[in-house]
């Protein structure tokens, strides 16, 4: 137990360790950063037909994605925010990156640096004209902590597909008393739900996404990943059957994809350069969601099967047998032989008794609207009759009409 409890606080320990050096890593990455203001300028410049830096790499400062090249900045599938970070605070690029060239300037006059290709096995960044003398900055990109949608506004129209009838859950009913009529059960069932936000491409896919109607959190997932959501329901099954029978039951589901557009206010969160607080861009995007859910389900009955093994045997008449003298001098002093008890199979039983309703289907709802009709005509007859007694006494009161004295 003791060595148990002595493993388990090691692991804790070397995963705040591991927690704490990565955070202090991307706090080094950060010092003495400059941003970059003009990244349109800048992409116009590297992404030009005939520019030499079209297959330079740009560092990334999270682990949790590799590197990425000026080709992909360049098809804006990255964030705005870029960076300018002194080369010696990533320590050794030709054992951190796998990319052999990153995008470099000089920290000279910043007005007209020259890009330079940075070459991480000789530790020097060149141009056309040469190498690049002084301290070295590295661009790279900076991204967010995570996604805010909010203040959803969702057009008018649904473009909704019916995907199938998938089968949720197998149940069976049994009738095993001959005073029970109808038969119900609760069956739970399991309900999934599938929900995608296409995303402009300027959102990162892999960073946390919250979707907020006012100012509650609704979801929280990941950007360009489905969320998914699973909760049990449940339904009642109700069915007329025989005494001793059973019957299976099957629960099916409709499954409807819904397409939906939507505009929205795109929220995205950074830390600053230090690493505490918060710092936000706030930007309207257009978007769309795709919800795949259950719309409905029903209960489908299969035919009742009888269970007379449930039931007890019926005792039949011993079955007299006709003594013989064979039988009498063979069996002297033995009791006469049992009758055979005689068991039904696959007769189906039914009950004597019926209802109005099963005999007549629609005797139920004649009744019923002839009940209606009766009261309401009797209600009409007492509210005239109410009506002419009020009036009788008011004009009495009052001497007019046949009790006036002229």
């Amino acid at each position: 137990m003791a060595k148990a409890t002595s493993l388990w606080t090691t692991v804790l320990l070397l995963a705040f360790i591991g927690f704490a050096s990565a955070s202090n890593d991307i706090g080094k990455f950060l010092i003495n950063s400059k941003l970059e203001i003009n990244v349109k300028s800048l992409l116009s410049e590297i992404c030009g037909t005939n520019s030499t830096l079209l297959s330079i790499a740009l560092k990334s400062l999270s682990n949790d994605y590799s590197d990425r090249t000026v080709e992909n900045l360049c098809r804006n599938e990255t964030t705005d925010v870029l960076l300018w970070i002194p080369v010696g605070n990533f320590g050794n690029l030709a054992e951190v990156g796998s990319s052999s060239r990153y995008l470099g300037k000089s920290t000279g006059d910043e007005d007209f640096a020259e890009y330079c290709s940075y070459d991480v096995t000789t530790r020097a960044c060149t141009t056309d004209n040469g190498v690049v003398e002084g301290a070295i900055l590295v661009l790279a990109e900076k991204y967010p902590e995570r996604y805010e949608l909010r203040d959803l506004v969702y057009k008018k129209w649904t473009n909704s597909t019916r995907l199938g009838s998938p089968i949720l859950a197998y149940a069976t009913l049994k009738n095993r008393e001959p005073a029970y009529k109808y038969v119900d059960q609760d069956i739970s069932y399991l309900a999934d739900t599938r929900i995608d936000y296409v995303l402009p491409t300027s959102v990162t896919h892999g960073v946390q996404l919250s979707v907020y109607r006012g100012k509650t959190e609704t979801y929280k997932l990941i950007a360009g990943e489905t969320y998914y959501s699973r909760n049990f329901k449940t339904i009642n099954a109700i069915r007329y059957m025989s005494p001793y029978t059973t019957m299976n039951l099957t629960v099916i589901g409709s499954e409807v994809r819904d397409y939906r557009e939507f505009r929205a206010k795109l929220v995205t969160v950074y830390t600053d350069e230090e690493g505490y607080g918060w710092s936000k861009s706030l930007s309207s995007v257009e978007a769309a969601v795709i919800e795949t859910k259950l719309t409905e389900t029903h209960v489908e009955y299969a035919l009742p099967v009888n269970l007379y093994d449930a039931q007890s045997p019926a005792v039949v008449p011993l079955i007299p047998n006709q003594p013989s003298k064979e039988s009498n001098n063979g069996n002297q002093g033995l009791p006469p032989p049992k009758g055979v008890l005689v068991k039904p199979e696959n007769i189906h039983i039914h009950i004597n008794e019926l209802d109005i309703g099963q005999a007549y289907p629609g005797f139920r709802n004649v009744a019923i609207g002839a009940a209606i009709l009766f009261f309401s005509v009797l209600g009409l007859a007492l509210l005239d009759i109410i009506r002419r007694s009020i009036a009788m006494r008011r004009a009495k009161r009052l001497h007019i009409g046949k009790y006036s004295r002229t």
